[in-house]
């Protein structure tokens, strides 16, 4: 028994000869180059301009002693009034997000009616106010917020941990105080 080399394996001088020819047949095709086509223009589309609207035209002013305050209405329609902001950054459809705003700053505005002095209810709304771009609004709201933290008949009430950074940023310069 002799040593076979590997080309060897009993079919003589046939295995070197299959060795020599090509693999898989002939000459491979020539590859063509894709054709570029040039991208379609695209008109530039002009972003419009955010518009704030800087006056507000509601009235602060109104004598808060003919109201007699309903706290516990004014916290339900402060919470509803939540429920709706927070659904409204959920919402995915534009006109859906903007009735949910729009839902959301009515009842922040009739939980101030039934509560002038509710602190929660006015910081709210000038968040909503600011989410529509109503910068006059939300400004007043928050210079109203300032008021209300230096008034004497709301004194024992509960006022958002807020409020002393959105005293701060409406520019009046005063902070209230948590207790």
């Amino acid at each position: 028994m002799g040593l076979r080399s590997r080309g060897d394996r009993g079919s003589g001088g046939a295995g070197l000869s299959a060795g020599c020819e090509p693999l898989y047949g002939g000459k491979p095709e020539k590859l063509t180059t894709p054709v570029r086509k040039k991208p379609p223009k695209e008109e530039p589309v002009p972003e419009a301009p955010v518009k704030m609207v800087d006056e507000c035209t509601a009235d602060f002013r109104a004598d808060p002693r003919t109201v007699r305050a309903q706290t516990h209405v004014s916290s339900d329609l402060t919470d509803q009034g939540t429920t709706a902001l927070v659904n409204s950054d959920k919402a995915t459809d534009p006109t859906a997000q903007a009735g949910l705003i729009r839902e959301g700053i009515d009842k922040f505005r009739n939980a101030l009616i039934k509560d002038p002095y509710n602190a929660v209810a006015t910081l709210k709304l000038a968040l909503a106010y600011d989410k529509v771009y109503r910068k006059g609004c939300a400004l007043a709201m928050l210079k109203r917020l300032a008021t209300l933290a230096t008034n004497p008949s709301s004194r024992g009430r509960r006022t958002p941990r807020s409020t002393r950074s959105a005293t701060t940023a409406s520019g009046s310069g005063t902070t209230a105080r948590t207790r």
